[in-house]
């Protein structure tokens, strides 16, 4: 069995360090994703299949918060907003042509501030981050991957919507990406409720991001290794 740590938050670069985690009590778990599809369809065919189930063993939905809708406005703007009346505006939480500033077959890369961190000590786990296995979305997210027992960094919903499409609408509990641990044994989340453990894994992975700063072009592996001290703090 192997234990990885989460936590998940919704992040804007105008919060303020003192409301950082205000959100927490929104913010799912991670499901499995053999379990919300067997809650949602019964039992499929599919499951039958070992190709199938051994794809997506440790395999986890990141699922939406709360009810929200993005939408093209004009020829060139997207909007989010909040499908409840009164609720916190979301505009804060939402990039557009970031990271990728180039548009793939005329749309932009839209960036929603969603993050998860995953860590685990010495597992020298992979975490893949893909589409939602089997569900239906007018959207690709971003792929990528990195070992989460050699680094720290969040997880965003950063996709590309389908030429043509001009809204999209989440409900809470929709999943919108997937995380992938590449593991032959089991997987335990443990979520991090300590605000103090928290902060430190933020900080830690400010530290991540600079590296890149001061070394542009830097390979994961050389990455890996500045970063082997900050992973003991971590976990010391």
């Amino acid at each position: 069995m192997q234990e990885i740590e989460y936590f998940g938050m919704l992040a804007s670069t105008r919060q303020q360090i003192s409301n950082l985690f205000d959100d927490d009590l929104v913010i799912n778990e991670p499901v499995p994703v053999l379990s919300y599809l067997k809650n949602k369809y019964g039992s499929l065919d599919v499951f039958k299949c070992p190709a199938f189930t051994n794809h997506v063993k440790n395999t986890f939905y990141i699922t939406s918060p709360i009810d929200f809708s993005i939408n093209k406005i004009g020829e060139d703007h997207w909007g989010i907003s909040n499908n409840k009346s009164k609720a916190r505006p979301l505009g804060p939480y939402l990039d557009v042509n970031a990271p990728e500033t180039k548009f793939l077959d005329e749309v932009p890369c839209i960036n929603v501030g969603l993050q998860y961190y995953f860590i685990n000590n010495g597992g020298n786990i992979t975490m893949e981050i893909t589409q939602p296995p089997l569900v239906n979305l007018d959207l690709t997210n971003m792929p990528g991957e990195f070992i989460i027992s050699k680094w720290c960094r969040p997880t965003n919903f950063t996709f590309f919507v389908k030429p043509g499409v001009t809204e999209v609408k989440f409900k809470r509990g929709d999943p919108l990406y997937a995380v992938r641990f590449r593991t032959d044994d089991s997987v335990k989340l443990v979520r991090i409720e300590d605000t103090d453990r928290k902060h430190l894994l933020l900080e830690e992975q400010v530290k991540a991001t600079a590296l890149k700063d001061y070394y542009p072009g830097l390979k994961l592996e050389e990455m890996y290794n500045l970063f082997k001290r900050s992973m003991k703090r971590l976990f010391r």
